[in-house]
């Protein structure tokens, strides 16, 4: 306790205990299901506190979920929190996680919880095209090491079959990496699956990014447009498609936007001294209808 006080980075104050975890299932508004139910998660011996949830659905008696698992039990090292953090695959190695595909099954009549692996591959930021959430998927959407099993960084993308187990997957050049593949719906599609994978490509040469977009039927076909963004996009950064018109911003919005974020990033150091009006961060509200327009007190 008293060290987080001093660190401030749950990461290496916190320590995770090999043992069973627990499934919480928590019924949603309006749902016929009145209580939460908590069920232990077998413990194989891998720490189940870094799921990554591609999707979830119900079939029958059963509550089926796939998740990308990480199993850090090889790491030697942790990262410094310094940029760039490892300077080699070695480096990496040591310090990064194993991640697979897993799939869990939740019997609900006898509070079991039963799992299996679908593919050894190194695999990261899992996802479903957005008609099927919640619902049973057909495949999984998801970017893929360059090595195979082996701990390596995202690099490629892959479309994982469910049923076959297969994998369509298309590979960049050794000193590109991609990262979270994200499905943008075709304008009345044929299928579910009618539609295209948008990435961000980090070009390790020269240091800067590409937006790619894939057919997300024939993934190995690789991009069927690339469209070059003149400055680096961090590697692994999040993010979604969205149709919604809430999302299209103005270039006046985003730039009142990323002054708040600069001016709140310049006093990061101090993010513990926040105050109700937050004067703590040199903000005030009248800063934030200056940055957000007038939505923000609407």
């Amino acid at each position: 306790g008293v060290q987080f006080l001093f660190v401030k980075e749950p990461g290496k104050v916190v320590t995770v205990e090999k043992a069973p975890a627990t499934l919480h299932l928590v019924p949603r508004v309006g749902s016929t299901k009145s209580e939460p139910i908590s069920i232990e998660i077998p413990c194989d011996g891998v720490v189940e506190a870094e799921l990554q949830f591609c999707n979830a659905y119900e079939e029958g008696n059963k509550v089926i979920f796939d998740a990308i698992r990480a199993d850090g039990s090889h790491k030697s090292k942790s990262t410094s929190g310094q940029w760039p953090w490892v300077s080699s695959r070695d480096d990496y190695v040591q310090m990064a996680s194993k991640k697979s595909l897993w799939r869990y099954e939740v019997d609900l009549e006898t509070k079991t919880v039963t799992k299996e692996r679908l593919t050894n591959a190194q695999c990261y930021f899992g996802g479903v095209q957005p008609s099927q959430s919640t619902l049973k998927h057909d495949h999984i959407f998801m970017a893929i090491g360059g090595l195979g099993d082996e701990i390596a960084p995202p690099q490629g993308i892959a479309r994982f079959n469910c049923s076959s187990r297969s994998m369509d997957s298309w590979m960049p050049s050794s000193h590109e990496f991609c990262g979270e593949p994200m499905f943008a719906t075709k304008e009345n599609p044929s299928s579910p699956d009618d539609g295209y994978i948008i990435s961000v490509v980090f070009n390790g040469k020269s240091e800067e990014s590409e937006l790619i977009v894939l057919d997300a039927t024939a993934i190995s076909a690789g991009p069927v447009c690339r469209i070059p963004l003149g400055l680096g996009i961090p590697h692994g950064l999040y993010g979604c498609f969205t149709t919604s018109e809430e999302a299209t911003w103005s270039f006046d919005e985003i730039q009142r936007r990323a002054k708040l974020l600069d001016k709140m990033e310049s006093r990061g150091n101090l993010w513990n001294e926040v105050k109700s009006d937050f004067s703590g961060l040199g903000l005030r509200f009248d800063d934030m209808e200056e940055y957000f327009g007038d939505s923000f007190l609407s």
